[in-house]
């Protein structure tokens, strides 16, 4: 019977399906945890006599906001460097992990959005012993380890309060509700 076609039966195809998707179960327990490359934080008014509140300039507010930024950084370990915009304040890229054949190599934007909200930019660099770089696109857990500790607690020290991405903002109002 070479000339017969073949028609699986109905278990086989039942199984092949479970298969696929225990395959996909598997995979998707490995898959890494991205983040994106930033994280927002809230400005907390600094405290000052109510009638110097009142007449207290925008840009003295950013000024302000600006010093409180700056030393924030500095207290986190980071060295400020030429920005890369008038509204930047950029950092000197850091190595954080040495992998052997490269190292991670890591730079900071932090950008005033007014005088309310701060987001902060990570630039994550694989250097290659070659010589090579490879931007790194999300911001893995180990990133985050070595990261987001000392930095956020420096910035709330200076009364930037963490909110997140706003996929992590999505998840606290779904989990609060």
């Amino acid at each position: 019977m070479l000339g017969a076609s073949f028609v699986p039966s109905h278990a086989m195809h039942q199984r092949t399906i479970l298969g696929f998707l225990l395959l996909a179960l598997l995979a998707s327990g490995c898959a890494p945890s991205f983040s994106p490359l930033y994280r927002d934080y809230d400005v907390e008014p600094i405290a000052v006599a109510s009638a110097d509140a009142t007449k207290q300039s925008e840009e003295t507010r950013s000024q302000d906001v600006r010093a409180r930024l700056r030393a924030a950084l500095v207290e986190a370990g980071w060295t400020e460097a030429a920005p890369s915009a008038p509204n930047v304040i950029s950092t000197e890229p850091r190595q954080l992990s040495h992998w052997g054949l490269w190292n991670v190599i890591v730079s900071l934007d932090a950008v005033p959005v007014g005088d309310q909200h701060v987001r902060v930019l990570f630039h994550p660099v694989r250097r290659y012993v070659t010589g090579g770089r490879s931007k790194i696109s999300y911001l893995g857990s180990g990133l985050r380890r070595a990261i987001l500790p000392d930095l956020n607690e420096a910035l709330e020290a200076h009364g930037f309060l963490p909110i997140g991405t706003p996929r992590e903002r999505d998840e606290e109002q779904v989990e609060g509700t």
